[in-house]
């Protein structure tokens, strides 16, 4: 039994779980922030996008929930509807527009000198926007080249060698 195989793959499995739990736990923050906004009566951070972090911030709790638990459930074979082209590719477009909500959202706040909004969540939904739009246009670049030159593998490794000539 190869050992050093079944480490990589703990430590990526914590790495991944790990990160799902942040995601899971700034979508929870995020949403009682809000609650709190709303509840103090923060004039200056009353905006449509307010509504829209909230309900994508408990689609995103729910979302990872249920995948989680789909995967400790159901056999892989299962879960292999989950890996259509198209549904990665709205899972992509669904996260840069989410991205670009926290973004909007989070600059107004700060643009606008909102102290009733002054917190470390008000921060991260900032720096978490970065994040999102740069992976979704990452991700929108490789998905639209794989789509022109497909998945087969010598294609993928004569694009590759072309630089090397």
């Amino acid at each position: 039994m190869n050992y050093g195989i079944i480490f990589i793959f703990l430590i990526f499995g914590l790495l991944y779980f790990s990160v799902i739990g942040g995601l899971i736990y700034l979508s929870y923050k995020y949403v009682e922030y809000i609650n709190n906004l709303e509840n103090t009566k923060c004039k200056c951070s009353e905006d449509v996008k307010r509504d829209m972090v909230k309900n994508f911030s408990y689609l995103i709790i729910v979302g990872w929930v249920l995948l989680i638990f789909g995967i400790l459930v159901f056999p892989p074979k299962e879960l292999r509807v989950l890996n259509n082209k198209w549904i990665t590719f709205l899972n992509i477009i669904l996260t840069g527009i989410y991205g670009y909500i926290l973004f909007s959202y989070s600059s107004k706040l700060i643009d606008e000198s909102c102290k009733c909004s002054e917190s470390w969540v008000r921060d991260a939904m900032q720096y978490q926007s970065y994040i999102y739009i740069s992976l979704s246009v990452l991700s929108v670049l490789i998905f639209m080249v794989k789509l022109l030159i497909g998945n087969s593998s010598r294609e993928m490794s004569k694009l590759l060698s072309v630089g090397r000539k």
